[in-house]
């Protein structure tokens, strides 16, 4: 399941281990966004963030979620983060140059 926004006028109800937040306006209605802290992570941009903050923001391996024209919701799944940073790190080991033992006549 992913992160939603909802209207504060809705039901309270969260799945389990999810939680709610106050998100303010959100194309002109109260809303909360509502997800699960232990798997994502949520950044709301209030503003336009412009090309260079997304361009960090994907980097970093948030997806733009939603938009309402002005604002814009990013999610990271921390799970799939970490197992891209994971890839990353192992294709850098696996370009790094030899130790070097054979020059040492070892």
């Amino acid at each position: 399941m992913k992160p939603f926004l909802r209207p504060t006028s809705r039901a309270r109800l969260a799945p389990v281990g999810w939680t709610s937040e106050p998100a303010g306006q959100w194309a002109g209605r109260e809303v909360e966004v509502v997800y699960d802290p232990s798997q994502h992570q949520i950044v709301l941009c209030r503003n336009d963030p412009g090309d260079h903050m997304r361009s960090e923001l994907a980097d970093a391996g948030y997806r733009r979620y939603a938009t309402d024209g002005t604002q814009e919701m990013w999610v990271r799944d921390k799970a799939a983060s970490a197992d891209a940073a994971l890839a990353r790190s192992t294709d850098r080991s696996q370009h790094r140059p030899a130790a070097g033992l054979e020059a040492r006549g070892l």
